[in-house]
């Protein structure tokens, strides 16, 4: 014979303890302390706050023969005009500095009015292609004014 059981713990989870726990949504993350979510287990740093950028600043951007203007740069905008910078005038690409969606970073520049030069360049290896060289046609320091 079959004991009767109600409908919430048919459908819910049961923990050892005997109270009801409920299961997260597939592929969804979980929420840690102070709605922090966790990053990668190799990294020592456990969670970040939720929705701030790491990186941030104003740059005053100067193209070459055009007149000065600032920027609000912030994550990985930020971040890339910093790698364009600093790779002077061979520029860089996703190969010499990996990261993810460099054409929305640099898509997100041009937005802001920063002259972005982009080249394609075939390239062999294990996966032969092409992607594209971004160089920076302006001088950008970081702190300018509003």
């Amino acid at each position: 014979m079959l004991t009767p059981i109600c409908a919430a713990c048919a459908t819910g989870l049961l923990e050892m303890g005997g109270g009801h726990i409920e299961a997260p949504a597939f592929g969804q993350a979980q929420q840690g302390q102070d709605g922090r979510l966790a990053k990668a287990a190799s990294d020592l740093t456990i969670s970040e706050p939720k929705g701030r950028a790491t990186r941030e600043g104003l740059y005053q951007v100067t193209p070459e023969g055009g007149e000065p203007f600032t920027i609000e740069a912030k994550g990985r905008e930020a971040w890339a005009l910093d790698r364009l910078r600093a790779s002077g005038p061979k520029g860089c690409t996703p190969r010499t500095e990996p990261a993810p969606r460099w054409s929305a970073c640099v898509r997100k520049l041009r937005e802001h009015g920063v002259p972005i030069e982009t080249s394609r360049e075939d390239h062999g290896g294990d996966f032969p292609g092409t992607h594209g060289r971004h160089v920076l046609r302006a001088t950008a320091q970081k702190g300018g004014a509003r």
